[in-house]
Formats: structure tokens, C-alpha cells, sequence
């Protein structure tokens, strides 16, 4: 099994509300017929999917296409909603769907954590939504390269552009919020614990934030050890 499937394999285990999957296969789609990313062949698809079948996007997601369907150009989307939300738009959508990304085994890490970014600003415009859209790929392709859990952890905390984010989030809380330096956390906190996907079900509940990223990550995991 490739990495794409075994990612993909771990959103089916995680996911319980089926928006971040639904958003990880279109992100994957994009991928896979360019060989990389495409921003705005990535756009064009969530909204087709937002005008035609979306559910669970996040409500982030549904303000800026919302606009978008309105007519209004996605970046002033963007901007607009963040101004709406007082700059509260650190939500952890982008970090649910964006670990395909981390397949794509040609591309540098520089160029992940510049795609993560500019994925993550398609919708979230917070600083911190790309930043940990960012480690959450880097710590995919560790692992998707063979290094341990621990030695993944240690490679994202001393990278030099996500170091600052990566403290933010160990320093974050233990909660059931969709705020992504807290989701971060509180998923780090279940997989340094063993039965992390079955706990991290049962502490998140029917938001079920955490467990998108511990089942993505545990998956990865188990088929490379």
C-alpha cells in the first residue's frame, strides 16, 4: 500500500463526520493529475464541491465559499471573513485535509510547508491554520520515510520556519475545540499514548477534532513501522 492509500485508509478511521475526507480525497484528486499543487485548479474543486454536494466543511469553509459563489474573488473572501471573525480564523480545517500533501515524495520540505501554507490561506488566512497545516505534513513524510514517531517530533520542533508554531502548540490545552494549536495538541497528546485512536474517539465527541489527525498519523504508523 502507498502512501497516498495509507492516508487516505487513515481519514476512514478517524473521521466520523466525513467533511475533512470528502476534502482530503478532492485535495488528493488535484494532486495526483498534477503532480503537485495546483492552487487554483484546488480552488475551482472545493467550490464545485461546495455548489453542488459539501457537508461538514467547517464553517469557515462555508463563509468564504459562500462569498465565493456570490461572485466575490477568493482571496478578498478570505480577507473579508477574517475582518468578520475579528481575526479568529485559526480553525483547524486546513491541518484535517491537507495531509496528502505529504505523499508527494518529490517535493522538498521547503516546498511542503510553502504549499501547506498557501493551501491553508485558500480559506484560513490565521497565520497559524498554514503553520500547523505545515507540521502536520512534515510529520506525515517522516514517518512516511521511516523514522520513528519521537524522531518526527523532533525534526518538526527544530525546523526553522515551524519551531515558534510547534511551541505554541505543545504549550496549547487539552480541549474538545476545532482552535487548531489546541486540536494539534490534544491529538500530539493521544499519540504519545498507546490506544491513541480509540481514546482520542472517546475524549473528542461528536465534533470529533483531534481524532482526524491521530487517525491519519496512527495509520501511517502502523503500516511503516
Amino acid at each position: 500500500m502507498d502512501g497516498l492509500k495509507i492516508i487516505l485508509k487513515g481519514y476512514t478511521k478517524g473521521d466520523k463526520n466525513g467533511g475533512p475526507t470528502q476534502l482530503a480525497k478532492i485535495l488528493s484528486n488535484s494532486l495526483t493529475k498534477f503532480n503537485g499543487f495546483n492552487k487554483k485548479d484546488l480552488i475551482s474543486r472545493y467550490q464545485n464541491w461546495w455548489n453542488t454536494d459539501a457537508f461538514d466543511t467547517g464553517p469557515i469553509f462555508a463563509m468564504v465559499f459562500q462569498r465565493v459563489s456570490e461572485g466575490i474573488n477568493i482571496e478578498n473572501a478570505v480577507l473579508e471573513v477574517h475582518k468578520e471573525l475579528n481575526g479568529e480564523t485559526a480553525g483547524c480545517g486546513p491541518v484535517h485535509r491537507i495531509a496528502p500533501l505529504a505523499a508527494f515524495s518529490k517535493m522538498s520540505e521547503n516546498s511542503l510547508i510553502d504549499c501547506a501554507r498557501q493551501e491553508a490561506r485558500i480559506t484560513h488566512y490565521h497565520i497559524d491554520a498554514g503553520n500547523c497545516s505545515a507540521i502536520m505534513v512534515l510529520l506525515c513524510r517522516y514517518l512516511l520515510d521511516g523514522f520513528s514517531w519521537e524522531v518526527s517530533k523532533e525534526l518538526v520542533s527544530k525546523n526553522k520556519e515551524l519551531k515558534y508554531t510547534w511551541e505554541k502548540v505543545i504549550n496549547a490545552k487539552l480541549n474538545k475545540g476545532g482552535y487548531v494549536l489546541d486540536v494539534m495538541h490534544s491529538a500530539l497528546y493521544f499519540l504519545n499514548n498507546e490506544n491513541s485512536l480509540h481514546k482520542s474517539l472517546d475524549f473528542a465527541g461528536p465534533a470529533n477534532y483531534c481524532p482526524v489527525i491521530v487517525g491519519v498519523i496512527d495509520n501511517i504508523r502502523k503500516n511503516f513501522p
